[in-house]
């Protein structure tokens, strides 16, 4: 979906760099040494992290620095935005960078990224999981991503999938709803607004994605980032970004969906993993619950097309959507017993 600028804002401004000034550093590195802190201003040393969470290992090697539980495992590439957690890369918000000789994270992606990963039942403790809107995206006049010359529209094989899906989850007992049954032109607005009039507890949009590029290849799913954070295809921040929408309430569960999403799809689809990636696209901002919006291979790629356009690798897909969903339900359901 790179080509489909109308989904995403354009990026002005500079991205805001954390912790400027000698005099401001010293000051603060003797703040957090005095009060036996971890927190050096907006950045969170890895190393302190660690024991304040219990991890049994820190290992930095380089500019790889990984960090373990008992069960979990997180990767960080240093001077990047990418982490891996068990193995499914993470787009942070900001990058893991070096700062007064010590590897660190902006601890607002420790509030919103590692600990909903790190203990998913305080993250969803206020979520839902009555009824689930799968939403297959364009329609009508609107027919995506396509290669007409091989019969392939990404209207029509995402209403496929966003079918497949929902017959899936109502073998589960789900209640799910589509944003449309047919090949009809539904206005982005119009989707938020029936989900949200619904009481959605989980919008998923069902995507393909396309790039100029016919190398890019694999698997994305699209979470919301924080209000004030740049999207992942860009460092940039305007004062648009700046603005917390509806979906900023669910920051936290955003990351658990968009995590269980993913990690599925990877599973069942066995295409390069992209990440879980952070973008302001219509969906995500204005639906009322948590959101994640899939891109399930790229028309324009020359591998992903041939798998594409097997009904196996379709029904592979609509498994992977509709098991991350049934993962994320579950832990949802887990959340709200042990809060009742």
């Amino acid at each position: 979906m790179e080509l489909r600028a109308q989904h995403s804002f354009k990026k002005a401004g500079a991205f805001r760099m954390f912790g400027a000034g000698l005099l401001a550093g010293v000051w603060l590195a003797a703040e957090a040494a005095s009060a036996g802190s971890f927190i050096m201003g907006d950045a969170v040393s890895l190393s302190k992290l660690s024991h304040r969470y219990g991890f049994i290992s820190y290992t930095p090697q380089g500019k790889h620095i990984a960090l373990q539980t008992k069960f979990d495992t997180f990767d960080f590439e240093g001077d990047t935005r990418k982490v891996e957690f068990n193995n499914i890369l993470i787009w942070l918000n900001a990058p893991v960078a070096r700062h007064w000789g010590a590897w660190t994270i902006r601890d607002l992606d420790v509030d919103k990224t590692i600990l909903p990963l790190l203990n998913p039942s305080v993250a969803l403790k206020s979520e839902n999981w009555r009824l689930v809107i799968v939403d297959p995206g364009h329609g009508g006049e609107d027919r995506g991503a396509s290669d007409l010359g091989r019969g392939l529209e990404e209207k029509r094989i995402a209403l496929e999938l966003a079918r497949r899906v929902r017959t899936i989850l109502q073998k589960y007992n789900v209640d799910v709803r589509l944003t449309r049954s047919g090949d009809q032109t539904v206005e982005l607005g119009q989707r938020c607004l029936s989900a949200n009039r619904l009481g959605a507890d989980l919008f998923v949009s069902i995507h393909l994605n396309a790039a100029a590029n016919s190398g890019s290849s694999g698997i994305e799913t699209h979470i919301l980032p924080p209000a004030g954070c740049p999207i992942t295809a860009s460092a940039l921040v305007s004062s648009r970004d700046r603005v917390a929408f509806p979906g900023n309430r669910h920051d936290k569960a955003n990351m658990v969906a968009g995590y269980y999403i993913q990690r599925s799809l990877i599973k069942y689809t066995r295409l390069e993993d992209r990440g879980v990636r952070r973008s302001r696209f219509y969906v995500l901002r204005n639906v009322a619950c948590p959101a994640a919006l899939v891109e399930c291979g790229f028309i324009s790629s020359r591998k992903d097309r041939a798998k594409i356009m097997t009904a196996a690798y379709r029904d592979n897909v609509a498994r992977g959507i509709a098991e991350g969903i049934l993962s994320y339900l579950n832990m949802v359901k887990r959340a709200r017993a042990l809060n009742p």
